[in-house]
């Protein structure tokens, strides 16, 4: 357990990184993705199945792949990497939940900075900072917020 702690703490870590660049200067950084993918990949060799891992970053970063091509220029290539390394820490199911998430996060985000009028509504908004607190929320409750999700249907 004590390791898995360290595994979360440099998740947190990188998350954080990611929200300052993306909100900052509306990049992700591909260092901090190939950091957070290779801690995941070792992580899942430890506590998960890998083959989860190696699904969920296909999965996860398919469907950002075909919001980025459908977008037009709406969402970054970055986010596209971010989503499939969430993938490898959360699996398909919990990584597809993160993503529906982040979805959620991002407009009730944007929307709080559209009417505090810190934003336009032409204004790019930074969606990786969703991404990454979805992905945080999912990594610590992802198990129980799945089943009660499930659940409502």
């Amino acid at each position: 357990m004590e390791l898995e702690i360290i595994f979360r703490i440099m998740f947190a870590l990188c998350c954080l990184m990611h929200s300052y660049s993306d909100f900052k200067e509306m990049l992700l950084y591909d260092e901090v993705s190939l950091t957070l993918l290779f801690l995941g990949i070792i992580r899942s060799f430890f506590y998960e199945d890998a083959f989860d891992a190696f699904l969920g970053a296909v999965i996860t970063g398919i469907v950002f792949l075909l919001l980025y091509l459908f977008s037009k220029g709406g969402m970054g290539f970055g986010d596209v990497k971010l989503a499939g390394v969430l993938g490898v820490w959360l699996g398909w199911q919990e990584g597809l939940m993160s993503l529906l998430v982040a979805l959620w996060l991002g407009f009730i985000g944007g929307l709080v900075l559209i009417l505090g009028g810190i934003k336009g509504r032409q204004d790019a908004i930074p969606f990786g900072p969703y991404m990454c607190l979805s992905g945080f929320l999912l990594l610590l409750f992802g198990k129980d917020f799945l089943a009660w999700y499930l659940a409502l249907f």
